[in-house]
């Protein structure tokens, strides 16, 4: 099936799956589970989970409407990539700092270290992108406007006699 058959993009589907679907599975069964923990931490996750990842779903399902090489397409990714580091932030609970109790008991878990690597693994995938869009852009437009060589021909020799 081809690019142009399909209707719904693998992507988009993977996207619905692991930024929609599994994340509030695994959050209603957390608030299920242990009714003892405060649930608007919960609902303020699920409040930033919700349109960023439909927002994810759509860039996915832009990707199938473009090709590599294209500005849309490049456009699509980046735009991924930034939405998929605030739903991170979403998962994180709107704070890099987590603090909450269980009984009689607090904690407090500083979120700095993880969201540097989330940064730096966006960064790489921000790069990747570029040069991504780069190469295939220049490979488009030298085989867009390759220009055909003109057959030369030696002129033809006369014997004189």
């Amino acid at each position: 099936m081809s690019n142009k058959e399909k209707m719904i993009s693998s992507k988009a589907c993977l996207a619905l799956l692991f930024y929609l679907i599994i994340p509030s599975f695994a959050i209603i069964t957390i608030i299920s589970s242990y009714p003892e923990l405060p649930k608007d931490r919960f609902f303020n996750m699920i409040k930033w989970i919700m349109p960023t990842s439909l927002i994810l779903v759509f860039l996915a399902q832009c990707n199938l409407f473009s090709k590599k090489g294209k500005f849309g397409y490049y456009i699509c990714n980046i735009g991924f990539v930034i939405t998929t580091m605030i739903w991170v932030y979403g998962i994180l609970g709107g704070s890099l700092i987590i603090t909450t109790q269980w009984n009689e008991f607090n904690f407090s878990i500083n979120m700095y270290k993880y969201a540097i690597l989330i940064v730096a693994v966006a960064c790489i995938n921000i790069l990747y992108y570029t040069l991504e869009w780069r190469f295939y852009n220049k490979m488009s437009y030298k085989n867009r406007y390759k220009q055909k060589q003109p057959i030369v021909t030696s002129p033809k020799s006369t014997v004189i006699s």
